[in-house]
């Protein structure tokens, strides 16, 4: 059928949930990229949409090992701190880690833990506790520590804690800030601040995680070693155990799945598939990922939010040990309790989103160009996950905040095209303090101050993104026939994972397949059977039981998965948007 004949005889139902929008064709680069790595035209082309065109690039890309990592004494301060760490090496001195409470704190704070214990240091691990004490650092918890050590490193944590740094260096405390956080005007007075963002740095890449910013932490102070002579009674740690931590904390962050990143996440998978850390085994079995393959979507929909539970419910001491742990048994215990503390995290966003909702609808806040919702007893823990949900759901920014004694706590999470800390920026008159990414943040308030926060973030996202809400953007990377994604195609797409944030899972669009039939599978979601001439597919769309029943000929957008079923991974494909086609 031509393009002109649909037309006629066509005509599109405007159902789509998404706006498509294809990159644009480049055929001459398609083809050279294709020849030159000998692989399908549809493969070339996913790494042209991804902004590859170089032969280099592409050969990284491709080839995603350890030994492309850039230097780590590129970054600012990582030699400065470096060469004090390797002095308390000397001196077998006393080492606090201060974390943050999430999954990405956690990992860093076990991967510089064990680092430097295997380096015969004494360790004194800090998690703060979410619900009492709040993000970052705190005049408490310092002035505990300095009881027992003179030298503390942050992780995840630190850069836009210039008070409470100041405080430690006039009581005689040495800090290294190591954090990946947005900077804030001033850097904080420490012996070093280790952040990939800091403008002026010839490290090249800043995306990082806070666990990766450890991770080079830790390599440079080896390599320091080695280069200034190891200490004949130790024994030289080895990174790369360490590199299932890193996955873990990376993508729990939903750092950007591209250059160092996509090197050590891919990397830490292998690891993470046969690791020997007893918090980690048992981690999986209370997961149901015993002795499966371990994918990027388990660590993001699995593994990360059993740790992060912990730390929304003011636990996350306990799930600290368990990534410390070194007994299984215990380990076990410790992950069933965290396995619990994730059910209970569920009930109590629920609620949240529940009375959300219903607040939403009341006031007509589905109007606005940014939500910015406050109640008493919304438990703070669980408000920035409810806000993902509710941002994803309406497509708008959406703050949550828990009101107590007259203060707020609040979360907040945005869509593409509006940075939400350069927002928070220009409220800063109105918080108590604030920290975050582009697209997460936390912020403390007073209470009476809400309705003028809504106001202000509104004429920043009319700033940035103007005063009408842009329908959600579903990026196509190209239209193909339903046989197009053989076994061939998914064989050359193994060597583009994994998949994630800055690095997308391809979405093909194939028109005018009929859809055979549908079924409901789980109690929410769709099975349907696609057809294209002699070619057969079944395909799923999550959460979309309602449409059913579904048939006739549809366009459909697709992603290609692979599920793990009866001990192998098999093609899967999901509908990611579709509309229907009726004769005109």
């Amino acid at each position: 059928m031509t393009t002109d004949y649909r037309l006629l005889f066509w005509e599109v139902c405007v159902r789509r949930r998404l706006v498509w929008q294809e990159y644009p064709d480049n055929p001459e680069l398609t083809a050279e990229v294709s020849r030159s790595h000998q692989l399908p035209s549809l493969v070339a082309r996913l790494l042209v949409n991804r902004g590859l065109s170089s032969s280099s690039e592409i050969d990284a890309y491709l080839a995603p090992e350890l030994g492309r990592l850039h230097p780590p004494f590129s970054m600012l301060d990582l030699q400065k701190a470096s060469h004090r760490l390797i002095q308390a090496v000397h001196n077998r001195e006393t080492l606090a880690v201060y974390g943050d409470y999430d999954a990405d704190g956690l990992t860093a704070t076990a991967l510089l833990h064990q680092f430097f214990q295997e380096l015969g240091l004494a360790i004194v691990p800090y998690i703060p506790d979410r619900l009492t004490e709040g993000y970052g650092l705190n005049q408490t918890a310092l002035k505990q520590l300095g009881n027992q050590t003179r030298l503390l490193v942050t992780v995840d944590c630190g850069v836009s804690d210039r008070e409470e740094v100041a405080w430690a260096r006039s009581h005689g405390l040495e800090v290294i800030v190591t954090d990946h956080h947005e900077l804030p005007p001033e850097l904080p007075p420490a012996l070093a601040v280790i952040n990939p963002k800091r403008p002026g740095s010839d490290y090249p890449f800043n995306m990082l995680a806070g666990v990766g910013v450890a991770f080079l932490l830790a390599a440079g102070v080896r390599a320091g070693l080695r280069e200034a002579g190891w200490p004949s009674d130790l024994q030289e740690p080895h990174l790369g155990t360490y590199l299932d931590l890193v996955a873990l904390g990376t993508a729990a962050d939903v750092a950007q799945v591209v250059g160092e990143n996509r090197i050590l996440v891919r990397e830490g998978l292998k690891v993470m598939a046969n690791t020997r850390r007893p918090g980690l085994v048992a981690l999986k079995e209370v997961a149901g990922l015993d002795g499966k393959p371990i994918t990027y979507r388990n660590l993001v929909f699995h593994l990360a939010p059993r740790l992060n539970a912990a730390g929304r419910l003011g636990q996350a001491r306990g799930a600290l040990e368990l990534l410390l742990a070194t007994d299984l048994k215990q380990a076990r215990v410790q992950a069933r309790l965290l396995n619990d503390l994730n059910r209970q995290r569920q009930l109590l966003e629920e609620v949240v989103l529940t009375q959300a909702k219903e607040m939403i609808r009341r006031q007509g806040l589905e109007k606005r160009l940014v939500m910015v919702l406050a109640r008493e007893g919304w438990h703070p823990g669980v408000l920035g996950i409810a806000a993902a949900r509710l941002a994803e759901e309406f497509h708008r920014p959406v703050a949550l905040v828990s009101l107590k004694d007259g203060l707020g706590a609040g979360s907040a999470r945005s869509i593409e095209g509006f940075h939400l800390f350069q927002g928070l920026q220009k409220c800063q008159e109105l918080l108590l303090k604030f920290g975050g990414h582009e697209t997460a943040a936390g912020f403390r308030m007073s209470a009476h101050e809400i309705p003028a926060l809504s106001q202000k973030l509104e004429e920043a996202f009319q700033e940035q993104v103007g005063a009408v809400i842009p329908r959600p953007i579903l990026k196509v990377d190209a239209r193909v026939a339903l046989p197009d994604m053989d076994e061939e195609f998914y064989h050359h797409l193994e060597r583009l994972r994994p998949f994630g944030p800055g690095n997308p899972e391809p979405v093909l669009v194939c028109e005018e397949v009929m859809c055979l039939k549908s079924w409901v599978v789980g109690e929410r979601h769709l099975k349907m059977q696609l057809a294209q001439g002699d070619c057969r597919r079944e395909a799923v769309a999550f959460d979309q039981a309602a449409r059913h029943p579904l048939s006739g000929p549809l366009d459909v957008a697709l992603s290609t998965r692979l599920n793990y079923f009866n001990g192998k991974f098999l093609p899967e494909l999901r509908v990611v948007d579709w509309c229907r086609l009726t004769v005109g």
